[in-house]
C-alpha cells in the first residue's frame, strides 16, 4: 500500500505542469518561426557570418526568447486543465506546419489564452503571476517578429509616407510620398519598407516590455507613456539619419551604408535602454516566485 502511494506521488510530482507546457510550446514555436530566417540568412551570407549578425534578428528578441519561456518556469506548478490540452493541441498543429508565419500567429493565441485566463493587469499593489509576465513577453515577441512587418506590408504607403514627411519637415525640402527631396534639389530619396520606423518601434516596445516585466510592473498611463517615449526615440533616430541623407547627398553612400546604419542601430538601442531604465527605476524588483 505504501508503495502504491509513494508511485501516484511520483507520478503526480513529474506529471508536465501548465507553465511547463507554456514553455515548451513557446520554444517549439520559436524555433519554427525563426528557422525560415535563419535558412535565408545560410543560404545568402554563409554560415559564420549568419552566426556573427545573430541570423539578422535583433538582439533584444534574443533575449526575449530567453526571458520567456524562462518566466514561464518560474511559476509555481500547477495541473493541466482540459482546456490546457485543447489550445496545445492547436498550437502544436501550427507549429509543426512548414510554414513559420503559423508559429508566431500561434503563439499570439497562447499569450491571449494565457492573458485571458490571468485577466489582472496588475493595479495597484496586486503583484502580477510569472505565467502572466511570460504571456506579456510572448505577445511582444510576436508583435516585433511577425504583426509588426505585417503592418508594414499592409500598410507601407502610410508608414513610409510618414517617414517621409518627418525627414522632410526636419531637413526642409518637399516629399511626394515614401520620397524626400535632396536638399540640393537634384533627385529623391526613396523611402524602402526596411528603412521604415516601424521595425524599431516594435523592438522598443518589446524592449519595454522586458524590463517592465522583470520588474513586475503592471499597466499604468506613466507606464504607457515612457513606452511611447522609448519609441519616439527611435523614430528620432531613423529620421534624423534620413535627413541627414538628404542634406549630404555628398555623403548619401556613408549615413546609408554599414557605418551609418551601424551608428543609428546602436544610437536607437542606447536610447531605448537609456529610457527603459530610467522609467523602471522607481519600481522594485518583486519576487518572481509569488508568496
Amino acid at each position: 500500500m505504501g508503495n502504491v502511494t509513494e508511485v501516484a506521488r511520483t507520478g503526480s510530482a513529474t506529471a508536465l505542469s501548465r507553465s511547463e507546457l507554456f514553455a515548451a510550446l513557446c520554444v517549439l514555436g520559436f524555433a519554427n518561426g525563426i528557422a525560415g530566417r535563419a535558412q535565408g540568412a545560410f543560404l545568402h551570407d554563409g554560415a559564420a557570418e549568419a552566426f556573427i549578425n545573430a541570423f539578422n534578428i535583433s538582439v533584444v528578441v534574443w533575449v526575449a526568447f530567453v526571458a520567456c519561456p524562462a518566466m514561464f518556469l518560474r511559476a509555481p506548478r500547477e495541473s493541466l486543465r482540459h482546456a490546457d490540452l485543447i489550445m496545445a493541441a492547436g498550437v502544436l498543429a501550427a507549429i509543426l506546419l512548414p510554414f513559420g508565419p503559423l508559429s508566431w500567429i500561434a503563439l499570439t493565441g497562447l499569450a491571449l489564452y494565457i492573458l485571458h485566463d490571468h485577466p489582472s493587469l496588475g493595479g495597484g499593489n496586486r503583484p502580477l503571476s510569472p505565467v502572466h509576465r511570460g504571456a506579456w513577453i510572448l505577445l511582444a515577441i510576436t508583435g516585433a517578429m511577425f504583426w509588426g512587418r505585417l503592418l508594414l506590408l499592409s500598410a507601407s504607403g502610410p508608414i513610409l509616407s510618414a517617414d517621409a514627411l518627418l525627414a522632410g519637415w526636419l531637413a526642409g525640402t518637399e516629399t511626394a510620398g515614401n520620397t524626400v527631396r535632396f536638399a540640393d534639389g537634384e533627385g529623391f530619396v526613396w523611402i524602402a519598407p526596411y528603412c521604415s520606423s516601424l521595425a524599431n518601434i516594435s523592438l522598443a516596445i518589446l524592449c519595454w516590455v522586458l524590463f517592465a516585466q522583470y520588474r513586475g510592473l503592471g499597466w499604468s498611463w506613466a507606464n504607457a507613456g515612457w513606452c511611447l517615449l522609448a519609441c519616439l526615440s527611435v523614430v528620432a533616430v531613423n529620421v534624423t539619419r534620413i535627413g541627414l541623407m538628404v542634406l549630404h547627398r555628398e555623403k548619401f553612400d556613408l549615413i546609408h551604408g554599414p557605418v551609418g546604419s551601424s551608428i543609428a542601430n546602436w544610437l536607437s538601442v542606447a536610447a531605448v535602454l537609456g529610457i527603459c531604465m530610467w522609467g523602471t527605476r522607481g519600481a522594485r524588483t518583486r519576487a518572481l516566485n509569488p508568496a
